[in-house]
């Protein structure tokens, strides 16, 4: 993760560097929270799961999730730039909270009619923030995560009626 300019790394380089190490520990996290929420919903919709219980695993999956979004707003990226981007991506956060928030409150009754459609908005978000952050480290000369490149390619909301539409 070196930059140019005599071997030294740039303002920027260093503040990808910094950001590529607080971000990828939580989003990473953060995928395999959500990975969670499918077989809740798997055994939910085959009554394995009484809709109370499956609530309350949900509900302390939203709250873990909660608390990885304080994570996740809680970086202060090092350059402007940075933290254009990074706040695109906290927006994400928001999104998706409020989605698993409201799924299970409607576990329960089974009416997911009124569920928010945050995921098309949730994926462009991702992908212009993983574009801004590809666009950055090549200025900078930073290696971006490998895994990155997939952020945004998934399914990205939980569905209580499809199997395996869920994840990140």
């Amino acid at each position: 993760m070196l930059a140019g300019c005599g071997g030294g790394k740039t303002a920027s380089a260093k503040a990808l560097t910094d950001y590529f190490r607080q971000i990828e520990p939580l989003r990473l996290a953060v995928n395999s929270l959500l990975g969670g929420a499918d077989p809740i919903l798997s055994a939910y919709r085959e009554h394995r799961l009484s809709p109370l219980e499956a609530q309350r695993r949900f509900d302390r999956l939203e709250r873990s999730f909660a608390i990885y979004t304080e994570r996740i707003a809680a970086i202060a990226p090092g350059t402007a730039e940075l933290r254009h981007a990074h706040d695109i991506y906290l927006h994400t956060y928001f999104l998706e909270d409020a989605y698993l928030s409201a799924l299970t409150s409607a576990l329960p009754s089974g009416k997911f009619d009124g569920l928010p459609h945050t995921a098309d908005a949730q994926r462009a978000a991702i992908i212009e923030w993983r574009t801004d952050l590809t666009v950055l480290a090549a200025r900078a000369h930073v290696r971006v995560p490998e895994d990155l490149q997939v952020a945004g390619r998934g399914e990205i909301a939980p569905s209580p009626t499809e199997q395996g539409a869920g994840g990140s």
